[in-house]
Order: C-alpha cells, then sequence, then structure tokens
C-alpha cells in the first residue's frame, strides 16, 4: 500500500504537470473574449435602438476621451518603470488647457484607488515601516493640503501658475532623463543617512500638490539616497501617498467652484483599465528606453509651454 507502480509512473510521464494550468490559462483568454464579444454585441444594440443611450454618449466631450487614451497610457507607462505618472498626466493636462488646480485634481484622484492597492498589498508583505509612515504621513498630508489650498486660491490666475508649473515638470523631466542615462550611478559613495523624516514629507506633499506630482520622485528617491532601505522605504511612501493624495483631492474638491470632470474621469478610467495589464507588460518592455521618451516628451511640452508664455 502506498507504492507507485510502473503504470502510474508511465501515466505522469504522459501527463505532465504542467497541463492544467494551460487549460485554465486557454479558458480564461475564452471567458475575457467572450465577456467582450457580449459587450460589443450589448453596445451595438444600444446604440441602434435605444436614442436616449447614443444620445447620452454624444453629450460626452471628446477630450473625456483624450485623457481616457492618456490615462491607460501613463499607467502603463508607471508600470513598466514605477514612476512618472503624476508628472505625465500633469504635463498632458496642462497642454490641453486644463488649469493647474484642475490638473493637479485630476492626477490625484486617479491615483488614490491605485495607491491605496499598493499600499495595502505593501503592509500585508510586510514592506511598511511603521515608524517612517507615521514621520512621513502627518507631515505629507499637512503639506498637500496646504499646497492645494494655495495652488486653487490662484485659479483665477492659472495663466501666471502654468509656467510656474511648466518648470517644475521640466525639472521632473530632467530627472528622469538623467536616471535613463544612468548619470546618477555613476559615483558611488556612502550614503549619510537622512534624518529631517519630517522636513521631507512636508516638502515633498507641498510640492506634490503644486506640482501635480513628485511625492514618489522627491520623497521615495531622497530615503534611497539617504541610505534608507529601499524596500521599507518603497512600502512606506506607497501607503503614506494614499492618504496625501487623498487629503489634497478633498482639498482640491472643496476648493475649486467648477472641476474639469472629463479630464478627472478619463484619467481616472483610463488608469483603472491599464492597472491590471501593466505588470504583464512591464516585463515586455525596456524601462530605460520608456524613461528616455517620456523624458524628452516632458521636457519638450514643458518648454513649449513656457515659451509660449513667454512670446505672448
Amino acid at each position: 500500500m502506498g507504492t507507485i507502480t510502473k503504470e502510474e509512473e508511465v501515466a505522469e510521464e504522459i501527463i505532465p504537470a504542467e497541463e492544467p494550468p494551460k487549460v485554465l490559462a486557454g479558458q480564461k483568454w475564452i471567458f475575457w473574449m467572450f465577456s467582450l464579444l457580449i459587450i460589443g454585441v450589448a453596445f451595438v444594440l444600444l446604440w441602434n435602438f435605444v436614442p436616449s443611450f447614443q444620445e447620452r454618449f454624444e453629450e460626452i466631450p471628446v477630450t473625456f476621451y483624450y485623457f481616457l487614451i492618456a490615462g491607460f497610457i501613463f499607467a502603463m507607462i508607471d508600470g513598466a518603470i514605477g514612476m512618472s505618472y503624476g508628472v505625465t498626466s500633469t504635463t498632458f493636462s496642462l497642454s490641453m488647457g486644463i488649469p493647474p488646480a484642475s490638473a493637479s485634481t485630476a492626477v490625484h484622484l486617479s491615483e488614490i484607488l491605485s495607491n491605496g492597492i499598493a499600499g495595502l498589498m505593501h503592509y500585508r508583505m510586510g514592506n511598511v515601516n511603521m515608524k517612517l509612515f507615521r514621520m512621513l504621513v502627518i507631515p505629507g498630508i499637512i503639506g498637500a493640503m496646504t499646497g492645494a489650498y494655495l495652488l486653487s486660491s490662484l485659479e483665477h490666475y492659472s495663466k501666471y501658475t502654468k509656467p510656474v508649473v511648466s518648470v517644475y515638470t521640466l525639472i521632473l523631466g530632467a530627472v528622469i532623463l538623467k536616471k535613463a542615462l544612468n548619470l546618477a550611478g555613476k559615483k558611488k559613495s556612502t550614503p549619510k543617512k537622512i534624518t529631517n523624516i519630517r522636513g521631507l514629507g512636508l516638502f515633498g506633499g507641498f510640492i506634490d500638490a503644486v506640482g501635480g506630482g513628485g511625492w514618489g520622485s522627491i520623497v521615495l528617491s531622497s530615503l534611497i539616497a539617504g541610505g534608507r532601505h529601499a524596500r521599507f522605504s518603497l512600502g512606506s511612501v506607497k501607503l503614506s501617498r494614499f492618504f496625501v493624495a487623498f487629503m489634497s483631492s478633498l482639498t482640491f474638491i472643496t476648493m475649486l467652484k467648477g472641476l474639469h470632470w472629463e479630464a478627472v474621469s478619463g484619467l481616472v478610467l483610463g488608469s483603472a483599465v491599464a492597472s491590471p495589464i501593466a505588470a504583464r507588460v512591464a516585463n515586455k518592455i525596456s524601462a530605460k528606453s520608456i524613461m528616455l521618451a517620456v523624458g524628452v516628451i516632458v521636457i519638450l511640452v514643458s518648454l513649449k509651454s513656457i515659451l509660449s508664455f513667454v512670446l505672448q
């Protein structure tokens, strides 16, 4: 009893263990294709036989679809290189004529869900240093709410605040380009451990709200460059980012009388659709090539915005 017969050994050789996952993977593809087919058929039927449905779609401004596509692309880029969603979304929003405060609102609202999920996953995996998290989150919220309040108060002067934000995105574009070229990694030295965590959180939250992004670029890169553990820094920054984005968004919504909801909803839906796919695609794309392209595009668009202000 309990011994394996020769027939069973032969059966194991004939039917490998890898077969069931392949079958399940094939079934998933069939399920998704069938689901998309049903959605497509339902859409065509509603469009042709339900006039009110068609009217609803015709009322949606075309800019919504631009932001929907943009949100999808930027979330895919963020999934591939782990950064630049805020700066690319803000740069695109400004180029589409969205005022800085509304652009920052759209970016932060679309980041709440993704950062909440990411922060929760890092917490469950034990990647969050709770002491570091507490030192970041309160000053980060204060800085973000202050920045959101200031930018919202200056919404009527968006003609002048827009080039200022463009200068900020220009700097971030240069940072991305520098990272792509690996200029920062050439000099190896023992870093001095950063100690003023609360001041870093306050500054990062303020700049992030005013510029529409940069919490990760400023806070995370400073912590790692300052000798903090990369894994615990990433987990703590991601979890605190959820609260920072939530409170800055709440401040923007409270302060602003009229939001550009086509930009907000487009970025939110586009990034939500991209999130499940981004991780799979990330391994198949050269991160360096994407960072080079993103850095160049952000710099060029920011320069165009600044020059337009100077020459007008």
